[in-house]
């Protein structure tokens, strides 16, 4: 099915419909983004603490008293069940030394008890008891005067939790949008996904820079190249999509581009671009299929084939695909939801990247890489997976479920140390790559708000 360029065109499913494009600019990215702690402190003040951002999975919030805590800048939020229907969010600090309550992880717990002076809360944020309290404070007994962990505020969304800082903020549906949250819902996260990795990597860059590269598919004939067999990268075949701070491209999969011509193919130990490659081929017995005689010589028209035998693998997995359309079911549907989560999304499973600023320091940062896989009916979901701390170069990019991913990491430190050079002054974008300028245009809104 190809996706039309006329934003009018009605003839598609919703989630294919191309958004209007705004005008663009030509300014260079300024580098003093990358690097500035003036930059990062307005960035906490204006930006961080007035957007939704994504905490954790709901599945960790089984039953009540399941909790976890999510870090972002200074700040540490714990994130718990506190009855069947409710999950709330509260700091992560005792009101009375300022103590963190919880360390990093997730656990289970009937109160929190701040390990310093015994301080003892409900699972709601409510002081409960604390020792002497009912002689020893002379502004008064801290219990009876009510103090609590400060709330923040929590919304679910998809299996997914999501906090945000001010109180007075819109709604979680109104900063994702309806056609965010229709095309998420379409996949049936909330029923069916459960995490089976979770990783955090310490990242020697501005967390932009980890936005930043997974925003644009320019880098895929630079450090990608042996996806060049399988997928178009070119920018005809994967559009570019605007819903309000989010954007979204869809990276065609299951077909060589453009690109893939004679010289390349011949360079990669192929009679012509037309046999069939390593990557198709490898996607066909993927799906149980092996290659067949009159495919040969005819790779750039097995994306149907690809298409219905994934469709009928889901069928015979009691999966329901009614709500997918046929791109849905082979192609990485991506999106990025401001400020800085980067999605993934497959029929079967999907990743998703938290790029989180260091607390300190602008030019380091926090990725977290998260797998989530579909269930099928009757199967059990996955154990929850430990989370993981790494740095780069330690030799957990091994590990990656794909090398795309370990070479992408590896970028990160050259490209902060770019930034650095006198040589360079900022971002020359390319038009493909409006996706980082518009991240950068709804960043800049913030930081201009008083």
């Amino acid at each position: 099915m190809a996706v039309s360029a006329d934003p009018s065109s009605t003839q598609l499913a919703p989630i294919l419909r191309k958004t209007p494009e705004p005008p663009w600019d030509q300014a260079l990215i300024p580098k003093e983004r990358y690097l500035s702690a003036e930059v990062m402190r307005l960035e906490w003040e204006r930006m961080w603490r007035r957007v939704w951002l994504y905490a954790g999975p709901l599945s960790d919030l089984a039953a009540v008293g399941d909790y976890f805590t999510f870090e972002i800048g200074p700040e540490s939020v714990l994130v718990v069940r506190t009855a069947p229907d409710r999950v709330q969010a509260m700091y992560n600090v005792c009101q009375h030394r300022g103590r963190r309550i919880r360390q990093q992880g997730c656990g289970f717990a009937r109160a929190f008890t701040c390990p310093y002076h015994r301080w003892r809360y409900s699972l709601e944020g409510r002081l409960v008891s604390a020792p002497d309290a009912d002689f020893d404070f002379p502004q008064a007994n801290p219990v009876a005067a009510g103090l609590c962990l400060p709330q923040v505020r929590c919304e679910v969304f998809e299996g997914l939790v999501f906090v945000n800082f001010d109180q007075r903020a819109e709604a979680l549906a109104e900063y994702l949008t309806r056609d965010v949250m229709e095309h998420l819902h379409s996949y049936r996260w909330g029923a069916e996904f459960r995490i089976n990795l979770d990783w955090t990597v310490a990242w020697p860059c501005n967390w932009k820079i980890g936005v930043d590269s997974f925003n644009e598919l320019y880098h895929l004939q630079g450090i990608h190249p042996e996806l060049m067999d399988m997928s178009d990268d070119t920018p005809a075949a994967c559009p570019l999509d605007f819903y309000g701070r989010h954007s979204r491209f869809i990276y065609r999969v299951g077909v060589p581009g453009p690109r893939w011509d004679d010289a390349m193919a011949r360079a990669r130990g192929y009679r012509d671009a037309n046999q069939i490659t390593a990557g198709v081929r490898l996607m066909l017995k993927g799906l149980g299929l092996e290659p067949r005689p009159q495919w040969e010589g005819r790779v750039k028209e097995l994306r149907p084939v690809l298409i219905a035998a994934a469709r009928e693998r889901a069928n015979r997995q009691g999966i329901d695909t009614s709500g997918l359309v046929d791109d849905q079911l082979l192609d990485d549907f991506h999106y990025f939801l401001f400020p800085n989560i980067t999605l993934n999304i497959s029929a079967h499973h999907f990743w998703l990247f938290r790029h989180r600023p260091h607390p300190t320091d602008p030019e380091r940062m926090l990725w977290d890489f998260q797998q989530f896989v579909r269930v099928r009916p009757g199967q059990a979901a996955p154990p929850r997976p430990p989370h993981e701390n790494y740095v780069i170069g330690d030799g957990h990019e091994a590990r990656f479920p794909h090398i795309a991913l370990a070479q992408d990491e590896a970028q990160a430190e050259e490209l902060q140390c770019g930034m650095r050079s006198a040589g360079f002054r900022g971002l020359y974008l390319a038009h493909q790559e409006r996706r980082i300028r518009y991240f950068h245009r709804v960043l800049e809104e913030y930081l201009a708000q008083p």
